[in-house]
């Protein structure tokens, strides 16, 4: 109820709670720093420790910022989002709805990875299944899962994405994905060289795609300025598929192009996110 009430009041104004949420998270709480600031350094060897510094605290006021923008997205107007977020290459969607065909959305946790979910669901005249994971908090779970849904997308818990492909394969869907993360347990995964390290990355996408002959498009969300975003379409890659079990070209093509976008846009990657965690046998 609070964030409701909270969410009702102009962005501009609720942007003057950036500064404070920043303070709180990156000086007195100090949230995850030192992993930010490891990952960091790894991925920019070359970076002096000022240059490291600065790029570390431009995470953190950009995190704040998509917290506000998070909130806001409980109760901000169709017409005041459509204005805030503008798309291009979308020609290239739209193609693929107007042929009927299903396709797969591939995007990681880059500008405001929320707002790209209601900028799916409110853009594309398709029903949009987002895959997620639901919190461990169940209050959080329904409040985010109330906004994630307000603008006609629907929520598809990635443990059972493959049977609601199965399901579906004579219906249209557009099925959208941030497959950025670690994944989880020790099931068949990609390794690759990611910002500098040995990264595994997630393969469900890859065999999901050629399962169901799905195009996969990849979608790059990137700030133009506080409070405006711009999403991408770029297509990565479309049926016929050569299916080997021992490689993964299009994981592969998809890691490059998350990496890309990081290098171009540092600051607005999930940096604190405990990617390259290593846990114990």
């Amino acid at each position: 109820m609070l964030f409701k009430l909270i969410a009702k009041l102009p962005l501009p104004l609720l942007y003057t709670l950036s500064g404070p949420i920043y303070f709180v998270i990156y000086h007195l709480v100090r949230y995850r720093r030192d992993i930010v600031r490891e990952h960091l350094s790894s991925a920019f060897p070359s970076s002096s420790e000022k240059e490291i510094n600065r790029l570390e605290q431009r995470y953190y006021r950009n995190l704040a910022d998509v917290t506000i923008e998070v909130v806001k997205g409980m109760a901000i107007s169709e017409a005041e989002f459509e204005a805030r977020v503008t798309h291009k290459n979308y020609d290239l969607v739209k193609g693929l709805i107007d042929q009927g065909k299903s396709f797969l959305l591939l995007s990681s946790h880059s500008g405001n990875w929320e707002w790209l979910q209601l900028a799916m669901g409110l853009q594309l005249p398709v029903l949009v299944e987002s895959i997620y994971k639901p919190l461990h908090s169940k209050t959080m779970d329904r409040v985010f899962y109330a906004m994630r849904t307000r603008f006609g997308a629907r929520l598809v818990n990635a443990a059972d994405l493959m049977g609601e492909v199965v399901k579906n394969r004579k219906k249209q869907r557009a099925y959208a994905i941030l497959a950025d993360q670690k994944p989880r347990g020790s099931g068949r995964c990609h390794y690759t060289r990611f910002l500098n390290r040995d990264t595994r990355f997630f393969v469900g996408p890859e065999k999901i795609a050629q399962f169901a002959k799905l195009p996969i498009i990849y979608v790059r969300m990137t700030r133009v300025k506080r409070g405006y975003y711009e999403i991408e379409y770029q297509l990565l890659a479309e049926p016929p598929y050569e299916k080997n079990k021992d490689s993964y070209p299009i994981t592969e093509l998809y890691a490059r192009a998350v990496e890309s976008h990081i290098l171009q846009h540092p600051d607005s990657w999930l940096w604190s996110n405990r990617r390259w965690r290593v846990r114990n046998p």
